[in-house]
């Protein structure tokens, strides 16, 4: 019963995308939407880049050897900042792109 009624759920979720898909669009609005998904994937590997520049400035103030203390101490608490430290940047990282 859970999986017929998610199944029905997951078809009403996308019933409105495809009859919005199933349509001609004009030459602007395919261009247009073109242009949105090719700005999407470049900002998103521009974000990417600086958040990886972001993570070796870090580790170069830090001024700790990060992969021998993650990966062969297990220094799971320099973990948790480190995921701090890459949110925080990926919130830099997005309101600069945006």
């Amino acid at each position: 019963m859970k999986q017929k009624l998610f199944a029905l759920s997951f078809i009403l979720a996308i019933w409105p995308a495809n009859l919005v898909l199933a349509q001609e669009p004009d030459s602007l609005v395919a261009a247009f939407l073109v242009w949105e998904f090719v700005s999407s994937v470049v900002y998103g590997l521009l974000g990417i880049a600086l958040a990886i520049l972001g993570y070796f400035a870090f580790d170069k103030l830090a001024q700790l050897d990060l992969k021998r203390e993650l990966v062969e101490d297990q220094n799971i608490a320099l973990g948790i900042m480190l995921a701090g430290v890459f949110i925080g940047i990926a919130i830099v990282v997005a309101a600069a792109i945006k």
